[in-house]
């Protein structure tokens, strides 16, 4: 990591793109863990009929998030 010391802007841009790394990951493991309550829902609900995995519970969450998420207005 000596060469990342001497140009500096290679090295701002390793720790950016390591905090964007961070902030994805993080992002997919809280949404895996917030599926679970959707997954235990939507298997009590429609258990007969269809059943859905935990990946295809947070892909729910993910949809809904973008169809019926906040709009910002600036008025």
């Amino acid at each position: 990591m000596a060469f990342l010391e001497k140009v500096p802007i290679l090295k701002k841009l390793v720790d950016t793109g390591y905090a964007i790394l961070l902030v994805i990951v993080i992002s997919a493991l809280v949404g895996l863990i917030l599926a679970f309550p959707v997954k235990l829902l939507w298997n009590y609900v429609f258990g007969k009929y269809l059943e859905i995995n935990w990946f295809e519970a947070w892909a729910l969450n993910v949809l809904t998030g973008i169809l019926f998420g906040q709009r910002i207005s600036s008025k």
